[in-house]
């Protein structure tokens, strides 16, 4: 008798671990949840619209999310005197050194908008107020600008 009140309580346990891993697993967001979320709260902006500011917004921080191999591998990064690499990762540690302020305007991008959305979420999350970001990245700059 005793042995089999412990495999029910083994048998109980093991069951509720199940449910809920489970339950945890199920509450995993995917990819496609996570750049929904980013992109509701983030103001997308379009090649003329980066000119645009780079042009009149010196203060403007314009952020490659790139690593540096990936830079180096795609041919480069966009040429403004404002442009800083800040890789994904370093993000949450390094904005701090350029963007002093949670009202300093900033455009995040990286190389075809699949990262820049998540980048862009967490400045906002960050408490920066005025965040965008560019979708077309680098590949959308250098098109545009070999017409």
């Amino acid at each position: 008798m005793k042995h089999y009140l412990q495999l029910l309580i083994v048998f109980i346990f093991l069951g509720g671990l199940n449910i809920s891993l489970n339950i945890q697993a199920s509450e995993i967001p995917t990819r496609k949840m996570l750049m929904a979320d980013a992109e509701k709260v983030t103001k997308k902006i379009t090649t003329e619209e980066l000119k645009n500011m780079i042009e009149n917004e010196p203060e403007l921080v314009l952020v490659d999310i790139r690593t540096r191999g990936e830079i180096n591998k795609q041919g480069g990064a966009i040429d403004a005197p404002q442009n800083v690499s800040i890789s994904r990762g370093w993000l949450e540690f390094d904005i701090q050194s350029h963007a002093t302020s949670t009202d300093t305007p900033i455009v995040v991008y990286c190389g075809g908008g699949l990262r820049s959305p998540l980048a862009a979420k967490t400045l906002q999350d960050m408490g920066y107020t005025q965040v965008r970001d560019y979708s077309a990245g680098y590949f959308g700059w250098k098109k545009f600008h070999a017409k």
